[in-house]
């Protein structure tokens, strides 16, 4: 009888161990290991259904982001320009379309970037954004539509939030 216990209890002892192995971490599993994003041109639907216009805004950063991350930030700072389009009158959309397609538009994606949005005088023709989906997600078209005419405009800068002093 203790043979048979013995033997019962180190058949016991090695299905645990096995277990144990078999369930540990998996080394092997393919993650998704984070990686720098090459320059991504999005095509812009400005204009109406009826009479689109393409533009393009290439987004690009220096951080590291997912794949998965990456797509999402990129989806949002497309919704974000196309909020500041659709928040300007008829006559203002044409202007901001052709700022659009006569320059070549940047967003930079920044981790550590101080402010949700921002366009600086002795950077023309880019846009920096907070690499961070709530809070482009939180920038108004009316917010946006101010930091596009600051770029178009240029020689002054200017960044959301705003702060009022």
């Amino acid at each position: 009888m203790k043979t048979r216990n013995k033997f019962i209890a180190m058949a016991l002892i090695a299905i645990m161990g096995i277990a144990f192995i078999g369930c540990g971490g998996n080394d092997d599993s393919p993650q998704e290991k984070p990686k720098q994003q090459p320059d991504t041109p999005r095509s812009l639907s400005f204009g109406t259904p009826e009479t689109p216009v393409k533009c393009t805004i290439t987004i690009k950063s220096d951080d590291q982001f997912t794949v998965n991350e990456w797509k999402t930030l990129c989806d949002k700072v497309v919704a974000a320009v196309e909020r500041g389009y659709n928040a300007f009158g008829l006559l203002a959309k044409n202007g901001i379309t052709t700022y659009f397609t006569n320059n070549t538009v940047s967003a930079l994606l920044l981790k550590s970037a101080t402010y949700d949005c921002e366009v600086k005088s002795t950077v023309p023709y880019t846009m920096y954004f907070k690499a961070n989906a709530s809070a482009i997600d939180g920038i108004t078209g009316d917010n946006m539509a101010k930091i596009f005419n600051t770029l178009r405009v240029g020689g002054s800068s200017y960044h959301l939030p705003w702060d009022e002093e």
